[in-house]
């Protein structure tokens, strides 16, 4: 029979190993898990604060939270892909490189390596936008007015951004992690995406060529810092300018000093206000920085820096593909509303034939005055008849007589007709400003057949990448010619061969006058009439203005409308 030591021996010690063995498989769990969390964490190259319990069988990591910013432009990891990209859930913002702050830091209590996620990045959404269009990436039409119209109700998945061949999503709404409210995105890029370089053109950036620009001119220029001697290709390996180099350049006679053939600057707002700024103008030689351009002050006049900005937009929002987020301001759209022309001034200046404007002018009859000289025909013959029946003292006496009263008779005929002529002409003045309206696009045309007629367009297109060759003369052509001389004029280059600009620029400042107060009068007419060069290149502007204020009205704004709308919204979003 057996006894109590029996039952311990081959009852109790296997129960007490069976109750030992979750302790063991609790222990063995959170070492392998450890191990595991260890090891994801020494690939992806992040540093952690790991407190492990093995009898809980649960894991703190700690992990720090970053707020991060794209780098500097001209630093060559902007251009790459990170050398340790992390796999973990949530570290897609670690594909590429970053400046990263840290702004706290994140616990998770894990009980299996699958578990653990990067905390998601704090990034602003402009400078992320930015910062993709820089690398290539497309925005994705629909899935930014998803974006606009859900907000954080938005799909998981939903296609925010495309690759830059548009074959893959490159930025989409992801799942939100702890992000109280705050919008989340996930970031993909491959390496066969990188197709841009510091040389092409920063979203948000303008390039004007200089097609009759010098280094003699550009030495000419003032500078806010010291005077530019002569452009210096910028060739520190961190892409910033080496003054010592340039003034090198010019004492050395062998050196190479290429001229600026084109000048890039930066668009921006203001802060809580509605116009546009020109900032960090910069020359350029085949798209490769210079030296600084000078800025533009408006010395010469006021109504020059005033129009720079504005059309320097406009041109911009007129691209196929704009890649700034800034919209024109209110007094532009209000010109855009009443942008035509009177026919009969463009009759008047001769930009249009009366054959191909409606009828706008009182038509006289060409014979109204022959009945007069016919009855003052026979006046004559008969005063002429009843001389040859007086006598010759007299005869003389009634000749000389009627030749002054006919002298009288001519000089009041000729004070009425100047008169009469004079009133027609203000009548016809008068129908002319208040005539039928044409059209912007027919007045446009015949504006550029002008300016193309006297040879004041070249007929190469700005930039081949953005114009396609053979089409000839466009009205956005035309307006980057005009932005040329506007930015010399107010940057104090070449001031005289560029006068034009400024003409121009106050042929716009007359036209925004007369929209202010309903219509065009006399003065504006004669104005034209004086400088029609001037009012060509002032259609050709407003054209361009009236073209993207109808774009942005016609689709509420279109794709950069909820661009603009989700940037309003969203300032921060997480990244992960």
């Amino acid at each position: 029979m057996a006894n109590a030591s029996d039952v311990i021996t081959y009852i109790g010690v296997p129960l007490a190993v069976l109750g030992v063995l979750p302790i063991f498989y609790t222990f063995t769990n959170s070492f392998f898990t450890l191990r595991n969390i260890k090891r994801s964490l020494s690939r992806s190259g992040s540093e952690a604060t790991i407190r492990a319990s093995y009898m809980g069988g649960v894991i703190e990591v700690s992990l720090p939270r970053f707020s991060i910013t794209p780098l500097d432009r001209t630093e060559d990891e902007y251009w790459t892909q990170s050398i340790k990209p992390s796999p973990l859930k949530g570290g897609s913002w670690t594909i590429l490189n970053w400046n990263r702050l840290i702004t706290g830091h994140a616990m998770q209590r894990l009980h299996y390596s699958s578990d653990l996620r990067v905390p998601q990045a704090e990034v602003d959404l402009e400078e992320l936008f930015d910062f993709l269009l820089d690398r290539g990436a497309v925005p994705d039409a629909k899935g930014i007015h998803m974006l606009r119209v859900s907000g954080l109700w938005t799909p998981t998945g939903t296609c925010v951004m495309l690759s830059p061949d548009s074959s893959q999503a490159a930025l989409r709404v992801s799942m939100p992690d702890e992000s109280n409210g705050i919008l989340s995105l996930a970031l993909q890029w491959e390496q066969g995406w990188n197709r841009r370089d510091h040389s092409s053109l920063p979203p948000g950036w303008m390039r004007l060529r200089l097609p009759e620009m010098t280094a003699n001119k550009a030495e000419k220029a003032p500078c806010s810092d010291e005077k530019i001697l002569t452009p210096t290709i910028r060739d520190e390996p961190n892409g910033k300018l080496n003054p010592e180099k340039g003034k090198q350049s010019t004492s050395d006679p062998s050196s190479y000093t290429p001229s600026p053939t084109s000048i890039r600057f930066n668009l921006s707002s203001l802060p809580k206000h509605p116009f546009t700024q020109i900032k960090s103008p910069i020359y350029e030689h085949n798209h490769i920085p210079l030296n600084p351009a000078p800025i533009p002050l408006g010395s010469h006049s006021d109504c020059t820096i005033s129009w720079l900005a504005p059309l320097s937009l406009a041109l911009s929002l007129s691209h196929p593909c704009p890649t700034i987020f800034l919209t024109l301001p209110p007094f532009l759209h209000s010109l855009s509303l009443s942008s035509s022309i009177p026919c009969g001034v463009l009759v008047y200046v001769n930009l249009l034939s009366s054959n191909d404007t409606p009828e706008w002018e009182t038509v006289y009859p060409l014979n109204e005055h022959m009945h007069i000289s016919h009855e003052q025909l026979i006046t004559r013959q008969q005063a002429q008849a009843r001389d040859f029946l007086m006598p010759e003292a007299q005869r003389e006496q009634a000749q000389i007589l009627r030749r002054m009263d006919e002298m009288t008779a001519m000089s009041q005929r000729a004070k009425k007709a100047l008169r009469e002529r004079r009133e027609r002409e203000e009548k016809r003045e008068r129908e002319a400003v208040t005539s039928q309206k044409m059209e912007i696009g027919v007045v446009v045309d015949a504006a550029l057949g002008v300016l193309e007629e006297e040879g004041h367009i070249p007929t190469t297109p700005i930039d081949d990448k953005e114009h396609e060759k053979g089409k000839g003369i466009t009205c956005r052509l035309a307006v980057e010619r005009l932005l040329v001389g506007i930015y010399r004029v107010t940057a104090g280059i070449d001031f005289h061969d560029n006068e034009w600009a400024l003409d121009a620029c106050r042929m716009l400042e007359r036209w925004r006058d007369w929209n202010s107060r309903g219509g065009m009068n006399r003065d504006d007419l004669h104005a034209i009439m004086k400088d029609r060069k001037a009012f060509c290149w002032a259609v050709v502007a407003v054209g361009l203005i009236t073209l993207v204020c109808e774009k942005e009205r016609a689709d509420g704004g279109g794709l950069w409308g909820d661009v603009r709308e989700c940037l309003r919204v969203w300032k921060k979003v997480r990244l992960g």
